[in-house]
């Protein structure tokens, strides 16, 4: 009897054929948008601010916000120069002066902060007043009295970013015109001005130059390293098992130029949609390769196997299209929706990535599904030798030995499957955050080598601000100054705090230089009208009022504590803020609101977000893939049965997050979600085959075609496998710790997907009664629809 139902049957026509039939059609309308992307994919950018790594919606963002539209955006990039002699040396103070003066002319730099030209409140002469630091006689800079300034030094902590502990070390601080300072050109030019003045400097030990600026700057740079590298060593890959599994230069060459056209369409679409290079998007030039592959690989399997007996090279094209386009598209679907997922995300960058991945992996499937068929019908006819030695190889034995363990150890597999996930499992409560931007930057890195420079000889650079917000002239009142000091007090005795600077020093230090010794720090706050006095001898010169705007407003409702923390400290950044706002909120109680804010904590906010966001994300992605399978799969229960190999795979990601301490942070997040939307394709490929031979050999075991079915798939599998495994490798050579984190989670994530599809599934059927007879029942009720 014959079954009309076979999709293989070329008699019967198939809407796939025109794949075939109108292929040049197809190839000119694909080189035409290559040509339209490819000038779109020249005019690519990135993101320089990092601002599509913030929610501007979220409620960090709109607090920190606040704060700056009271005190401004204080981001200052800082010179730092570690000298033989120190500030006393008249020639290093000359030196300092000139590069000062040399910075202050920089176009775009509107402030420069050095101990050359700092005004403070002192007493010189027998008069007060906001004196120069440092006194000029015939414009000529005279070094100052030791003693003074390491008095200065410990009253005021906002000194300690100009000049170190021992006075060898001298900072200076340059502050960036808001509206530019995104723009490269300024710093390359204060770059320039500072080696011209530093570089040869016999004066000089070493100097470096840091800030956020260099650190964004830093990011961008390794985001796109990283995606050319993860780009070009999965297509390096993709070449050398193409060559080894296919045999075939042309093959190689065919496939190369497929991935390479792919990257090419998802650049132009990322360029045409204003989608900037950031280090989320830069993964796409990785993830999209892979997918690729996957579907090369699996059609030019097919097409020797079909052509080994349909001599036609169309017509055994034609099958293999009929018999790919369904089971490809759903592995694809499958990821794209794991991909899309993303897009609930509150973060841009991480919408970005959802979207450019889902289209991406679409595009990667069109692409594939009509370049490779294409390419086959002018390429030269395989004889049977080539046909047959597609893959004979050590890969063929280690596929027939496996088939032999799965045989006689069924149920030692499904145990061990089943104990290794539950092992993997108990590990995710140990899972931890971490949202400190900084830390994913590699020790190796120069960026992260000059930041340790400065912590190590002048001062920690990364800061929180406590806002602090009261009633009308509340910050002239003693009261409030006694409880901000006591505020700091019991901050600075928080672990990862160094120090805090706020205008309560300022308060002091100008108590001490009015009254002598006798001003101690706890007389002020005892007198009643010392304070209001203390603020208005500072409001009487424009150096003075400057100073203390920039800790209370005019108003003097708002007051700001900036608070140094240790960038070196493998404590999560969020239970410091915790701890720091915690504290507040007992000292500050019923006399000024506060809040924790600032860069730092507004990063560490929207990594909080963005987890509960991809939590969501994995769910949604998990219910809407089964969804997927069971519509492949055309039953319900086997769609289910689906989900079972891909347990291992994501038990991995979380395992080894929580036993080996790797944190969840804005990479790391998404290995979950990637994990199964990558996992499920190759389960797919053989739960379609396994179905096709249950149901068109109904006189065989269910056994033997389990077995049927894994050797006409687990070629393919294993092969696309294996160039992904390497894909994710290739990531622990990025400068990014979290990408190299990703990498390792995505390479134990596609070993147990190969090991979930290859041996656990093929063991379950073998050992679960339950398993074979749902199987069969759904295979022959499919069959009786086919007669």
């Amino acid at each position: 009897m014959k079954n009309s139902g076979d999709k293989l049957d070329l008699s019967r026509p198939n809407p796939l054929d025109i794949i075939i039939d109108y292929r040049r059609f197809f190839v000119a309308i694909i080189a035409v948008i290559s040509v339209i992307l490819g000038y779109y994919a020249l005019q690519m950018k990135t993101d320089p601010s990092l601002k599509t790594g913030i929610d501007p919606t979220s409620k960090a963002y709109h607090r920190y916000q606040r704060f700056i539209k009271t005190f401004g955006n204080e981001e200052f990039t800082l010179v730092v120069i570690k000298t033989e002699d120190g500030i006393f040396n008249t020639k290093t103070l000359d030196m300092v002066d000139t590069l000062t003066r040399a910075l202050e002319q920089v176009d775009g730099v509107s402030e420069v902060i050095s101990l050359t030209n700092l005004r403070i409140f002192q007493e010189r002469n027998g008069s007060f007043g906001n004196l120069p630091l440092f006194e000029r006689v015939q414009g000529k800079i005279l070094p100052g009295d030791k003693k003074s300034l390491e008095d200065i030094r410990r009253s005021l902590p906002m000194t300690n970013l100009l000049v170190s502990a021992d006075l060898k070390t001298i900072g200076i601080a340059i502050k960036v015109k808001e509206k530019i300072k995104y723009e490269s050109t300024v710093y390359e030019n204060i770059v320039s001005v500072v080696n011209q003045e530093l570089k040869g400097n016999r004066l000089v030990e070493d100097f470096r130059i840091v800030g956020p600026a260099f650190i964004r700057k830093a990011i961008v740079k390794y985001s796109i390293q990283t995606g050319v590298v993860f780009g070009a060593l999965c297509m390096l890959i993709g070449t050398i098992v193409s060559v080894y599994v296919f045999k075939s230069f042309l093959v190689t060459l065919v496939t190369n130029f497929i991935l390479a056209l792919c990257v090419l369409w998802v650049l132009g679409l990322m360029a045409a949609m204003g989608i900037p290079l950031n280090s989320t998007t830069a993964l796409a030039f990785g993830f999209v390769p892979i997918t690729t592959i996957e579907i090369v690989i699996h059609m030019v399997v097919r097409y020797h196997q079909f052509h080994q007996v349909t001599r036609n090279k169309i017509d055994a094209l034609k099958k293999s299209v009929r018999w790919l386009a369904s089971p490809c598209f759903m592995c694809v679907a499958t990821a794209a929706v794991g991909f899309g997922t993303l897009m609930i995300s509150s973060t841009p960058m991480v919408r970005q990535l959802g979207f450019i991945m889902a289209a991406g992996v679409l595009l990667a499937y069109a692409l594939a599904m009509v370049l490779t068929p294409a390419f086959f019908t002018v390429m030269k006819t395989l004889d049977k030798t080539e046909s047959t030695d597609v893959v004979v190889d050590w890969l063929e034995k280690a596929l027939k030995k496996i088939e032999a363990f799965i045989s006689e150890r069924a149920r030692i597999v499904v145990i061990f499957a089943v104990t290794l996930s539950v092992f993997l499992l108990a590990g995710s409560p140990r899972i931890k955050s971490d949202a400190q931007v900084f830390r994913m930057l590699s020790g190796s890195t120069k960026t992260v080598q000059d930041v340790r420079f400065v912590e190590k000889n002048l001062a920690p650079a990364q800061t929180l601000e406590l806002f602090l917000e009261a009633g009308p002239n509340d910050f002239k009142k003693p009261e409030m100054w006694k409880k901000i000091n006591e505020l700091e007090k019991r901050i600075r005795l928080v672990p990862d705090v160094i120090s805090t600077d706020s205008y309560a020093s300022v308060l002091v230090y100008l108590s001490r230089i009015i009254q002598g010794e006798s001003g101690k720090s706890g007389d002020i706050y005892s007198d009643p009208n010392l304070i209001s006095q203390l603020l208005f001898m500072t409001s009487l010169s424009e150096g003075g009022k400057k100073v203390t705007q920039r800790y209370i407003n005019d108003n003097f409702d708002k007051a700001r504590i900036s608070i140094l923390i240790n960038n070196a400290s493998n404590k999560p950044i969020d239970e410091t803020i915790l701890q720091i706002q915690t504290i507040a909120n007992e000292v500050m109680a019923g006399s000024a609101k506060a809040t924790v804010t600032g860069e730092l904590v507004l990063v560490a906010s929207q990594t909080e977000t963005l987890i509960r966001d991809q939590v969501e994300s994995m769910f949604l992605a998990a219910i809407l893939i089964t969804v997927l399978m069971m519509i492949q799969l055309r039953s319900f229960v086997l769609g289910l049965i689906c989900l079972i190999p891909n347990i291992p795979p994501v038990a991995a990601v979380f395992g080894l997050m929580g036993w080996f301490g790797i944190s969840l942070d804005m990479v790391t997040v998404f290995a979950a979600t990637v994990a199964i939307g990558l996992a499920v394709d190759n389960t797919i490929h053989y739960l379609t085959q396994l179905k096709r031979d249950i149901t068109f050999n109904p006189n065989v075991s269910v056994e033997a075609n389990v077995f049927r079915a894994y050797r006409f798939t687990a070629r393919q599998i294993a092969s696309w496998s294996v160039v992904t495994l390497f894909g994710f490798l290739a990531l622990a050579a990025s400068p990014f710790r979290p990408v190299v984190f990703f990498g390792i989670l995505g390479c134990s994530a596609i070993t147990l997907g190969l090991f979930g599809d290859l041996i656990f599934l093929p063991a379950l059927i073998l050992t679960s009664k339950w398993v074979r007879k749902t199987i069969t029942d759904i295979c022959a009720r499919e069959q009786k629809s086919h007669i």
